[in-house]
């Protein structure tokens, strides 16, 4: 889920060069990269993800796309939603063994509406640290996995990365994009690069 994104295109190209049989599910059914067999699919539309994803028999499922709603109770909504949708569009074929979630830093410092808000965990944060009690679109994707696991009898897991750099077509939500293009701008403009920071004491 979400092949043509930043984490589901490289891990789409990583697992295909490791020798899997990659199938890149996405709205647009763009094939994300060479040797990965594109799937047309929305996930808010269950008839037609089974429809897309029939005759399938994944393994391994990646679950690596969300969309940003206006506000978090349409996060939950919508997100939740499409693990649901793609989980049980796969179920009739009892295929999955392993189902990964991506999920993010809100985890741990909370949604849109209410980020970095109360009382914080201290950090480094840990897998085991309780849910804030605050409406999150992350913790209803993950009762979703948890309770599809229980159904299809498959393991899972969560990764809540902090940051994620790397490189996707059309997807502007990506700090190694903005600061290249803050780069070459100020390169354009004064002959070399320039930090966006404050420089150090003493130097120009």
């Amino acid at each position: 889920m979400g092949a043509t994104g930043i984490v589901g295109q490289n891990l789409a190209e990583r697992l295909t060069a490791q020798g899997w049989e990659v199938h890149g599910l996405s709205r647009s059914g763009r094939a994300p990269g060479a040797g990965v067999h594109p799937v047309q699919a929305d996930l808010a539309d269950p008839a037609g993800l089974a429809t897309a994803l029939a005759g399938l028999t994944p393994e391994l499922v990646a679950i690596t796309a969300w969309t940003r709603q206006a506000t978090e109770a349409e996060n939950i909504a919508v997100n939740g939603a499409a693990v649901r949708n793609v989980l049980q569009a796969l179920e009739p074929a009892g295929s999955v063994r392993h189902a990964a979630l991506m999920t993010g830093l809100k985890h741990y410092l909370g949604p849109f509406e209410a980020y970095a808000q109360g009382e914080m965990p201290d950090t480094p944060f840990h897998e085991d640290e309780p849910r804030l009690d605050a409406p999150n679109f992350y913790y209803a994707q993950e009762d979703e996995l948890f309770a599809a696991a229980v159904r299809a009898g498959f393991t899972w897991s969560v990764h809540r990365s902090h940051t994620v750099f790397g490189f996707a077509v059309g997807n502007a939500m990506n700090m190694v994009l903005t600061l290249s293009a803050y780069a070459a701008i100020c390169r354009g403009r004064a002959g070399r690069s320039c930090s966006p920071g404050r420089a150090p004491s003493g130097t120009a």
